[in-house]
């Protein structure tokens, strides 16, 4: 079983839980089946965009990836909403779009700005008391999901309001439902919205302009393990303080090597680094280094390419 991440362009339609069976069928052949290969983050099934395959030893990385920003491109439909939030749902209100102009929808828009409270989707695959939330609602009952906080960091209108469509351009954290932004613009505008289409194009350093189709799958196409860990604050790890992070002791922070800045907080995770291992460690009140996440990769590559537009490059550093 090959390691690595592999950016693919899910196309709308295709469920993200198909779309890794077919990766897995084209790249882990005939590896055991407790060979590990999953997603960081579902895309809806009517959604299109980057989808982050995760295999063999990346899939440790899960959590991780999913703590990245991501980026989305929806079009908003005034007045109309539907038990969905997007276009696959039945109307349950329609409304009059014509009062809603740009500047209206532009205020609600940056309403939504910061950390807010925010209630999911119904029909959504969180799950209530063992129970996913959309086998209830589709079954005629409330799911009763709980608002709950999400980071919303930018949000535009990307096109002008024309025939009651907007398009718009959100970056978020995780957790944040876009569906339930238009379904919220519908509320405050009061003539009811839903997403017409949506698309994922990127999370963190990961771009759909770099993803291939799911059927496209191919090992060649992998970035290592270490193509994460440039967006978190990390520390490059002497070899001592790597000998110690890989069998599970604890090492101060002032012995463990050299920090590098990351744009990401502290919060998101402390990325570690050595000759052969890559992974997440959390600090405590003493300023110890604890492994959380160790990763064995000496195998893969010290250099690799994320973005083809930009060419970044990631050169490995050593103490």
């Amino acid at each position: 079983m090959p390691n690595g991440f592999l950016l693919v362009d899910k196309p709308a339609g295709l469920r993200s839980a198909a779309c890794v069976a077919l990766v897995k069928r084209l790249l882990a052949g005939n590896s055991p089946a407790k060979e590990k290969v999953g997603h960081a983050g579902t895309l809806d099934s009517t959604a299109s965009g980057l989808l982050v395959v995760l295999l063999g030893a990346a899939a440790r990385c899960s959590d991780y990836v999913m703590r990245l920003p991501k980026v989305y491109e929806a079009i908003v439909r005034l007045g109309a909403a539907t038990d969905t939030c997007d276009a696959s749902g039945e109307f349950v209100f329609r409304g009059d779009a014509s009062k809603a102009d740009e500047r209206a929808f532009d205020r609600v828009l940056c309403s939504f700005l910061g950390t807010r409270m925010q209630v999911p989707p119904a029909i959504s695959a969180l799950k209530v008391n063992g129970r996913a939330a959309h086998r209830t609602a589709r079954a005629g009952g409330d799911p009763g999901l709980a608002a709950r906080p999400v980071t919303v960091t930018s949000a535009a209108r990307s096109s002008p309001l024309a025939d009651g469509r907007a398009k718009i351009t959100v970056t978020c954290g995780k957790g944040t439902y876009v569906r339930a932004i238009a379904r919220d613009i519908g509320e405050r505008l009061g003539c009811g919205a839903h997403v017409e289409t949506l698309r994922r194009l990127s999370i963190g350093p990961f771009r759909v302009s770099d993803a291939c189709a799911p059927e496209a799958a191919d090992a060649q196409r992998l970035l290592p393990c270490r193509s994460l860990g440039s967006v978190f604050q990390r520390v490059l790890l002497n070899a001592d303080a790597e000998r110690r992070l890989t069998n599970g002791l604890s090492v101060p922070l002032s012995e463990a090597g050299r920090y590098v800045p990351g744009t990401l907080s502290l919060e998101s995770g402390l990325c570690v680094e050595g000759g052969t291992l890559f992974g997440f460690a959390g600090l405590d009140e003493k300023f110890l280094l604890r492994p959380q996440t160790n990763i064995l990769d000496a195998a893969e590559p010290a250099t690799f390419e994320i973005s083809g537009d930009e060419k970044l490059k990631f050169q490995e550093m050593k103490i």
